[in-house]
């Protein structure tokens, strides 16, 4: 790199990848929030388990993974340290946000004698929520690496790869569960399927699973 190269030429992908990422996935939660918004509908539990969830995936959890990238023009100037311990906050935010999410719904489905976890939307979604809490513990442990050393002889390469690999499977079932919940509300909200807000937020994760996807296969 050279003396006035800001950027190596192999993190330029990522720099384009991220913009597109910050890009799509603000039209989406903003469109999403303003569709809830416009319908007041606020009294809903099922309103606030579908805010709680598009807040926790699509936008929480999805910049904490987004902070991982080398592209990402918000935290370029953060070393190791500072980026790991906001990326700590922001999946704490989104896991709270997501538990919210989920209580709200099975509350909400107990109230009205409705059986749980028997769509394709909640059964994806109570994985992707039993991972994202294994992730969380992982990320935990990594946090305090060098006392997990001193109980058991376990390489951090290979607590960090599990991390990763969780976190991934808990980030992208999550999209995948919301995609077909919001499929599901945009219906009953708009009278439309509103294909192509799915489709913003299928291309955005997407986008934003490009860095940790190659850094879980890196050696």
């Amino acid at each position: 790199m050279s003396d006035n190269e800001i950027i190596p030429k192999n993190q330029r992908l990522f720099l384009i990848t991220q913009g597109c990422f910050h890009i799509l996935m603000g039209i989406f939660v903003a469109s999403t929030v303003w569709l809830m918004a416009y319908n007041r509908d606020w009294g809903s539990m099922h309103t606030w388990h579908v805010f709680l969830s598009t807040i926790g995936f699509a936008l929480l959890m999805a910049e904490a993974v987004a902070m991982q990238n080398p592209g990402n023009g918000f935290f370029l100037g953060y070393g190791k340290i500072a980026r790991g311990f906001l990326h700590g906050v922001l999946m704490l935010l989104a896991t709270t946000a997501v538990l919210a999410g989920v209580s709200i719904k099975i509350q909400d489905k107990a109230l009205n004698n409705r059986s749980h976890f028997t769509t394709t939307h909640g059964i994806v979604g109570f994985v992707s929520y039993l991972l994202t809490m294994l992730s969380f513990l992982g990320g935990i442990l990594l946090f305090f690496v060098k006392l997990v050393l001193r109980i058991c002889n376990l390489r951090p390469i290979y607590l960090r790869k599990c991390h990763t690999f969780l976190g991934i499977s808990a980030y992208a079932l999550g999209i995948v569960s919301l995609c077909f919940g919001l499929r599901n509300y945009f219906s009953e909200a708009s009278y439309h399927t509103n294909t192509g807000f799915i489709v913003i937020l299928g291309t955005y994760t997407g986008l934003n699973l490009i860095g940790p996807v190659k850094n879980l296969f890196s050696p």
